[in-house]
């Protein structure tokens, strides 16, 4: 049975009704035989050990005891001898089991909870604790939830300008006591987010490791234009829920006090950023499970249109975005961050979805004549690759899908979009604009389907690419590189000697010595294209990572 050591301490008691109120998203409420009932503690059931003498009060969960189980009837039988104030199951869809299970609980007086179907059992054991930890307290009438009155309410008593934002620096709530804010500060929100240069600069000074690792305030003084501000996290439970960010009115320091201000700030924020996350994770998960429906296909598009505001009788079309080589966390988080700045043009609106290379676009309510519904996604597309390519200062492409007549046809586009999207990466010329439609790259969607078939085949000898690849490099360069600049530029020995930056005489003879000691018979149109092949799945393979 796992319990935390700071749940045993002393704290105000949290009941059932409050500790809803932050956990109704994640937790469906079947049986609640007493509301009021106090909450002194979260346990987590674990068979193996044995079960600690006092249970009272406590939030018990079961997170290996089946729902469909005697077990879990047994577990709310005892659980109510031994004044448990609620159990945690997992969700069960069979509508019989889940009366029965909730008449079992209200016989025994102890409340029986639900996981839903989006939500897994780190979050809810992380959020309850969190709730538990921090319980919702009466705020001069300040609705748990309302970030904006919380923004509205600092400002005042500090004399500054107050953002209130997720872990990932996009903006929840902000207000100013003047229209007199930095550039900074008025970007940030205009666009939601903090700008990703100022962000990459605080990340390697430190200043976000020294933000996360306490709850201290966190004091920085004025900076050229930048003026003084005052930043502090609000954590919980072991959750990072976000963080208070206070800035000068130009001209006008912070109010004395203002330190204390945003201390006491971030412990009443808890409550309501656990509010935010709790319902914005909810309906989250319901957006992204209509979404990954329809462009998994089949899908329902009016269940989408319904969770989204997309149309789901209008035009749409999925656009793929990525960038060469494989694409971790961060730089998908870039991505995603930076598609949603670079917003459609009037009359249209978007989805953004994580995806393996990157991030897919759902562009919706398109123009009813074809014609001008795929000029509105060309135009997007080539507006996302130079913008894109610019700001994060790396090539990203844009594969775009066909238009579709309706939501529920966008799995079409989806598959064309990413053929798209492979076929201009696997290109390695690039071209200008880094943006096209899988027919104007299906010479190189074709050629990149036929080398991950052939790649990894067995051959029943050792060829000259197979012996060049064990070589050692020759003047600081490796043969292959040779051998594949000789290749890329149409077995041109000049362009591929300049292509290198080598005087054409060192090149002439590198290659004579590749075919003298290695059997790479250039005069061969047979085994350069095996060479060619060959090279091309070498170098795909190390794109893919």
């Amino acid at each position: 049975m796992g319990e935390d050591a700071e749940n045993r301490s002393a704290r105000r008691e949290e009941d059932l009704t409050g500790l809803l109120a932050l956990t109704r998203t994640l937790l469906d409420p079947v049986a609640l035989p007493r509301p009021s009932a106090a909450v002194r503690l979260l346990l987590v059931l674990d068979p193996l050990d044995p079960p600690p003498a006092d249970r009272a009060g406590a939030v018990l969960v079961a997170v290996g005891t089946d729902p469909r189980s005697a077990a879990a009837e047994d577990l709310l039988r005892d659980a109510g001898a031994e004044r448990v104030a609620a159990v945690v199951l997992r969700g069960v869809a069979d509508r019989a089991r889940r009366e029965l299970l909730g008449e079992v609980a209200e016989r025994a007086g102890t409340a029986l909870l639900l996981r839903r179907p989006w939500a897994d059992w780190p979050t809810v054991i992380a959020t309850v604790r969190a709730a538990l930890d921090n319980p919702a307290e009466d705020d001069g009438n300040l609705p748990v939830g309302d970030l904006g009155g919380l923004a509205r309410r600092i400002a005042a008593a500090v004399g500054g300008a107050v953002t209130i934002e997720d872990p990932g620096s996009r903006v929840l709530a902000h207000h100013a006591e003047s229209i007199d804010v930095d550039r900074i500060r008025l970007w940030t929100v205009l666009t939601g987010a903090v700008p990703e240069e100022r962000r990459r600069a605080m990340d390697e000074d430190g200043f976000f490791r020294q933000l996360w690792s306490s709850n201290q305030v966190e004091h920085r003084r004025p900076e050229g234009e930048v003026p003084e501000r005052m930043a502090v996290a609000v954590q919980a439970g072991g959750m990072r829920l976000g963080s208070i960010w206070v800035a000068a009115i130009t001209g006008r320091p912070l109010e004395d006090g203002a330190r204390e201000v945003l201390a006491a700030a971030a412990r009443t924020a808890v409550p309501h950023l656990l509010h935010h996350h709790t319902h914005h994770d909810a309906r989250h998960a319901l957006l992204l499970g209509a979404a990954r429906a329809v462009l998994d296909g089949p899908g329902s598009g009016a269940l989408l249109a319904r969770h989204s505001g997309l149309p789901a009788d209008a035009r749409c079309a999925v656009l793929a975005v990525g960038t060469p080589g494989p694409v971790d966390e961060g730089l998908r988080v870039r991505l995603e961050r930076e598609v949603r700045l670079h917003r459609p043009r009037p009359g249209s609106d978007y989805l953004v979805l994580p995806a393996d290379r990157g991030v897919l676009v759902l562009l919706g309510g398109l123009a009813k004549a074809p014609a001008d519904a795929r000029a509105q996604t060309t135009d997007y597309g080539i507006r996302l690759s130079e913008g894109l390519s610019a700001r994060l200062g790396v090539r990203v492409a844009v594969g775009l899908g066909p238009v579709q007549a309706r939501l529920d046809d966008a799995a079409r586009s989806r598959r064309d979009a990413e053929l798209a999207l492979g076929g201009l990466l696997f290109r390695r010329e690039r071209a200008v604009p880094d943006c096209a439609a899988v027919e104007q790259v299906a010479d190189a969607v074709a050629l990149r389907q036929f080398i991950e078939t052939v790649d990894g085949l067995p051959l029943p000898v050792r060829t000259s690419v197979a012996r060049l690849a064990e070589a050692a490099p020759q003047n600081g360069r490796h043969p292959l590189e040779l051998l594949s600049a000789y290749l890329r530029h149409g077995e041109q020995k000049g362009p591929a000697a300049d292509s290198l930056g080598m005087p054409r005489t060192t090149f002439n003879s590198q290659l004579a010595k590749l075919r003298e000691n290695f059997g790479l018979d250039t005069g061969s149109a047979d085994a350069m294209l095996l060479a060619r092949i060959q090279l091309l799945a070498r170098e795909h393979r190390a794109d893919r990572g």
